[in-house]
């Protein structure tokens, strides 16, 4: 990283979650990758691949890939707002 105002921005690849009856976690129907970025109030930490996270509107997604993102692109992604300590084997998905 390079000025100190800077922060470290990641691209995360997501499907979307919701819920079965009985409270565990499916991908939403017909949901395919969609990108986000850390944010500058991101709070918690990346795990990686198999972590769930919450969106800006507080909607659960489970993380199935990362890329690094340059700091001056970072705009050119919707910014991610918690990660959870929650995790998900990307395995039962496939």
């Amino acid at each position: 990283m390079g000025k100190s105002n800077q922060y470290d921005t990641v691209i995360l690849y997501g499907l979307m979650l919701q819920e079965d009856a009985s409270g565990n976690y499916q991908v939403k129907k017909d949901s395919s990758p969609h990108p986000w970025r850390i944010g500058k109030h991101t709070k918690g930490k990346l795990i990686g691949p198999g972590q769930i996270f919450l969106t800006e509107q507080n909607q659960r997604v489970l993380l199935v890939k990362t890329e690094p993102l340059s700091f001056k692109k970072r705009h050119d992604y919707q910014p991610m707002s918690r990660f959870t300590s929650e995790t998900l084997s990307l395995e039962q998905f496939e």
